[in-house]
């Protein structure tokens, strides 16, 4: 069984094959796999990709009527959708819902969002409210976030037991946290004025920050009351694809500390914790190392053999790069496989995913990349 299978790498026992944690996520794949109508119920195609392919773990399933960021929500529904032909099928599959799950700090901003098509759920791009630095120094986020402990608790304690239901035993849902410190003003004000912003004035900012924070650590908190759940994925994109985003001295000040507390509660609450970050992400890895978490992912701007090395022992989830299944060539896709796995065979922690099978790839990539994960990846 998969999910029995993820359990164990997770674990660090070696598996039959090297594990996979990816997401099939391609509508005309769907199409060819199924004989039904896929936009009848996108969630439940998602889970059938899952299973077909035998995914062993995953952090969402595409399909739900709000998107898997939790402190925030992006309703699919609500989004602006383009003339484009192809928005046409979610424009029916996802309507806007009679009763929200809850009031978001997005509905709390009254942001709007656009939405363009990708996988089996659209793909949405945020306007932001946001207008001056100044502005951004004078936001209060705890006074835009309307949750209680108890609340959020009731909230994933069934969302996750409604998505572990659907998939059984043949997929491990994780849990996954998208705005763990450094994406809340990323998200909330946009990049440009939360940079301008945390320079300008960085005592306030700080403070900014601070109240980010405490969000999180309540979500987080209810997320570890879960039992079934082993690994909790914090994200946040430090870096971009040439390195971090700022200073590496301006991480240490503003944003380890916090992961220090923060993973050390979920260690406390009997769990593991898996680092999550975009872009090349080696020149902070022995800060994040420092900060107690289980493992990282990581995306194919990271050399993969450097990271294998810092985290050797650990969880160790992804290296490659998703263009490369996207729109390479069948021979390209056998050989990034291989390489990866001359590089972390020996290490039971780690899991293939490279996030490249969406609405662009053709099926042939899909199949082949999947193929070379079977062929190159059993022990």
């Amino acid at each position: 069984m998969s999910k029995a299978r993820a359990i164990a790498a997770i674990n660090g026992q070696l598996t039959d094959r090297i594990p996979q944690w990816d997401s099939p996520d391609n509508p005309s794949l769907a199409k060819m796999l199924f004989n039904y109508d896929i936009w009848k119920n996108p969630e439940k195609t998602a889970v059938d990709c899952w299973k077909h392919f035998d995914i062993d773990l995953t952090h969402y399933i595409p399909g739900d009527i709000a998107e898997w960021n939790f402190p925030l929500v992006r309703y699919y529904g609500e989004a602006v959708y383009t003339d484009d032909p192809r928005c046409a099928p979610y424009k029916r599959a996802y309507k806007q819902p009679l009763k929200k799950p809850y009031q978001s700090m997005y509905d709390q901003l009254e942001r709007t969002s656009n939405a363009s098509f990708w996988g089996l759920a659209p793909t949405l791009s945020q306007n932001y409210n946001f207008t001056s630095p100044e502005e951004v120094l004078s936001f209060d986020p705890l006074s835009h976030d309307p949750y209680t402990l108890e609340e959020r608790m009731s909230f994933f304690q069934e969302y996750y037991r409604e998505k572990q239901a659907l998939l059984g035993d043949s997929c491990l849902m994780i849990g996954w946290y998208y705005h763990t410190l450094f994406m809340w003003p990323v998200e909330i004000f946009g990049w440009e004025h939360f940079m301008v912003a945390s320079m300008l004035d960085p005592a306030r900012f700080s403070e900014i920050l601070d109240q980010f924070f405490k969000i999180t650590w309540r979500d987080v908190s209810a997320m570890c009351k879960v039992e079934s759940l082993p690994l909790i994925a914090c994200h946040d994109d430090l870096c971009s694809a040439n390195g971090p985003m700022f200073a590496p001295s301006w991480y240490e000040n503003h944003i380890f500390p916090y992961y220090k507390k923060l993973f050390a509660m979920i260690h406390d609450a009997g769990k593991k914790v898996i680092f999550v970050c975009d872009g090349n992400v080696v020149p902070l890895l022995d800060q994040i190392l420092a900060t107690g978490v289980d493992g990282i992912v990581v995306d194919g701007q990271s050399d993969l053999a450097i990271v294998a090395e810092k985290f050797s022992g650990k969880i160790i989830v992804g290296g490659m790069k998703p263009a490369i299944v996207s729109h390479g060539t069948l021979m390209e896709i056998e050989s990034m496989v291989q390489k990866t796995v001359s590089i972390i065979r020996g290490e039971p922690g780690y899991f293939f995913k490279c996030p490249g099978m969406n609405g662009e790839t053709t099926a042939e990539n899909v199949f082949h990349y999947q193929e070379c994960l079977r062929r190159f990846g059993s022990r």
